[in-house]
Formats: structure tokens, C-alpha cells, sequence
């Protein structure tokens, strides 16, 4: 069966829902908060179609994305041809990869951070560590579970029209390894391209990033201090439970 991420246009149109311009403001609000260095250089990991890009380009900022699928990639780079300066596109693993330069800032959206095991998160924070200036800011959209992933009951479905192009996602979620944490998203998506139909499941396996958890992670390394975490990307809203919370953020500095 064809992978979603092979589509990167079907792929925009299932996460439409989101408020671009709004989203880079809120990242630059926690800059100028949180970060104790000037930012400039801003880099994107799992970037997919890199729908941040152009905002941030716009904003004065050089927007550097990382992403290991190279169609995803080459639509980021047909999309922003005409951006000044041009995004700097890498294809690259996030659990090891390396940059040409360093960055102020960097930022992962939609829990795309999948890691499978304690090793890979370690070498993820230590490819990270190496391109993060000192006192620049890493932002976490989603990656840490404050609720159960299996408490959500029945599958989540969510519909985006956008240019002729609908398209219905599906997810479930089913648990592996209750002592690892780890469970299996089976993401499935109906696709209506102008009459022609298509169809896409995905399953992807995830390990559960815990709070308290990934306080102990950080607390143990010397290269990051946890700065905060807050829902629905509301700085009025930290998070005190883990009861109800929507969409969560986080944020860590580099020491």
C-alpha cells in the first residue's frame, strides 16, 4: 500500500486545520521569553512539506528543515522556490543527523517524534545538542503524553477539504509493550483528489514519552534544562495534572 508521506500534498491537506501565521507568533512569543540568545538561525525537525517556512522567512529568520523523505523534501523545495532567502532543506534522520552550522532555535510539531527505545532518544538530544547554540530554545509540540494515548476510546476521525482535495483521516491506536510503552498508531486516510479515490494506512509504532519520565531525561543530561510546559499553546495554561490537556507544549533550553 502507497505511504501518505509519499503524497506530501494529501498530506498538507489532512493537517490544514492548523493556524500557520498564529503558530509562529507563539514560537516567537516563547523566544522572547525563554530564549537567552538572539535568534536567527531557526531549524525544523521532521519537517515534512515545512509549512512553517515561508512565515518564518517573512519574519527575518534563515529556516532550516530537517526530514528523512526526500518527496516530502522536493515538494517543500518546488513550494518555497520563490522564498528569499530560500529554506535550507536536509534530508536526515532525527534520531542521528548532523547540520552544516548551528541553529538558535529548533522545533518538532505534531508528536513527530518517534523513537522507539531509551538509546534513540539519547542519540536524538545528542544530534540536537551539537547543533543548538547555548541559551537557544528546543520546542516540543505533542511528544510528551500527559494522557493516556489508549483512555482516548474510539478512533478519531477528522475530515479537510482544501482545492478540490478532501481528505478523511482516521486514527486508532492500539498498545504493544505495556512496560516499554510503546504502542502502534494505525493511521488510515480516505483520499478524494477532484473524483479520484484513494486510499493510505499507516502504521507507525511510538514509545510513550511520560512526564515524569522525561523530566528524569533531562534532569539527567547536562547539556538541557526544562524550562516549561503548557496546554493548547497558552502560556496563561501551564500544565499543573495531567488532567485534561489538549495540545501540549514544551520547552527545554540548552545549557
Amino acid at each position: 500500500m502507497p505511504q501518505i508521506y509519499d503524497y506530501p500534498e494529501y498530506y498538507e491537506v489532512a493537517f490544514s486545520f492548523r493556524d500557520i501565521p498564529s503558530e509562529v507568533t507563539f514560537m516567537e512569543r516563547c523566544i522572547e521569553r525563554f530564549s537567552r540568545i538572539p535568534v536567527r538561525r531557526i531549524l525544523e525537525v521532521a519537517c515534512g512539506p515545512a509549512p512553517h517556512a515561508r512565515q518564518f522567512v517573512k519574519r527575518g529568520y534563515h529556516f532550516i528543515g530537517l526530514d528523512n523523505n526526500r518527496n516530502m523534501l522536493d515538494y517543500a523545495t518546488y513550494k518555497w522556490r520563490a522564498v528569499n532567502p530560500r529554506p535550507e532543506l536536509i534530508e536526515g534522520d532525527m534520531v542521528r543527523f548532523q547540520l552544516p552550522g548551528t541553529v538558535d532555535f529548533a522545533f518538532i510539531m505534531l508528536g513527530s517524534l518517534y523513537i522507539d527505545s531509551q538509546a534513540g532518544m539519547t542519540s536524538h538530544f545528542d544530534s540536537l545538542s551539537r547543533c543548538l547554540n547555548p541559551g537557544g530554545l528546543y520546542f516540543l509540540d505533542w511528544c510528551i503524553q500527559h494522557t493516556d494515548p489508549l483512555a482516548k476510546g474510539d478512533s478519531t476521525t477528522v475530515l479537510q477539504e482544501r482545492d478540490g482535495i478532501a481528505v478523511e483521516s482516521r486514527f486508532d491506536i492500539r498498545l504493544v509493550d505495556p512496560v516499554e510503552h510503546m504502542y502502534e498508531e494505525i493511521w488510515t486516510l480516505s483520499v478524494d483528489d477532484h473524483g479520484r479515490h484513494r486510499t493510505f494506512e499507516m502504521h507507525e509504532r511510538n514509545r510513550a514519552i511520560l512526564p515524569e519520565e522525561f523530566l528524569e531525561f533531562v534532569d539527567r543530561r547536562s547539556d538541557f534544562e526544562f524550562v516549561g510546559w503548557w496546554k493548547d499553546w497558552d502560556l496563561d495554561q501551564p500544565i499543573t495534572t495531567n488532567d485534561n490537556v489538549g495540545r501540549p507544549v514544551a520547552i527545554l533550553r540548552r545549557l
